[in-house]
């Protein structure tokens, strides 16, 4: 069973690589109360630090702070968030450096257009966390075999609040805390309904997306101008 697994999952290369990984499917369909697995399947003959990555699509959250105008209150923009919708971390052990690695990771790739603010960045990193969005698990590498240590697997558990859309996967190779290889694959989130069906129109027909927009936005205009003119 594990030599048809390492077939299965794994180049037929593998013995000349140091490093390779595999992902049991490049198409996850999350189903609420169903346990949304990925597993991947690697081969490390290396003894150096290993961090698997995973990055959902990018997503934006408007901030806005109460303001008053003509007497009345209203709401202004004061910023943007710019981050990805899901970040995962997986290490083949636990350690300061990758510690402040991962932290440091976490808070570049969350752009703030206009003030910057690290506190907006930390309430957000940890509201991400508890929803399973950010998430950092160390010592995760599992041997496929007690009397072969290079030949692992790491379970994933997507959350079922993961956007639909385009993942990309790295592994990272750390020697004396430089980086020094990395490899990266990509997989795509299904979620049965509205939002899988809205990204994949708009992916493979851009250009009829936009047109549909344009007339929606068109036709919302014009009937709320009759609307109020009644």
């Amino acid at each position: 069973m594990f030599f048809i697994l390492i077939l299965i999952f794994l180049p037929l290369s593998l013995n000349s690589q140091p490093l390779s990984f595999d992902l049991s499917s490049y198409e996850v369909t999350l189903k609420n109360n169903k346990k949304n697995n990925l597993t991947i399947f690697g081969y490390n003959k290396t003894k150096d630090l290993l961090v698997l990555k995973i990055v959902g699509p990018n997503q934006k959250v408007i901030l806005q702070k109460k303001t008053k105008f003509l007497n009345m209150w209203t709401w202004k923009k004061s910023g943007e968030f710019s981050y990805p919708s899901l970040f995962h971390y997986y290490t083949n052990f636990k350690s300061d450096d990758i510690d402040f690695r991962v932290k440091k990771d976490l808070v570049d790739n969350i752009k703030l257009v206009g003030k910057d603010d690290d506190n907006l960045k930390k309430d957000l990193i940890e509201k991400k966390m508890t929803l399973g969005l950010f998430y950092v698990k160390n010592n995760s590498f599992k041997s496929i075999e007690k009397n072969n240590q290079d030949f692992f697997k790491i379970p994933i558990k997507l959350p079922y609040n993961s956007l639909a859309g385009k993942y990309e996967i790295s592994m990272e190779v750390f020697k004396e805390k430089k980086l020094v290889s990395k490899k990266s694959k990509f997989f795509f989130v299904e979620k049965p309904g509205l939002n899988s069906f809205i990204y994949k129109f708009a992916h493979n027909f851009s250009f009829l997306y936009g047109l549909v927009s344009v007339i929606v936005a068109i036709a919302l205009g014009v009937g709320a101008g009759f609307i109020f003119r009644k």
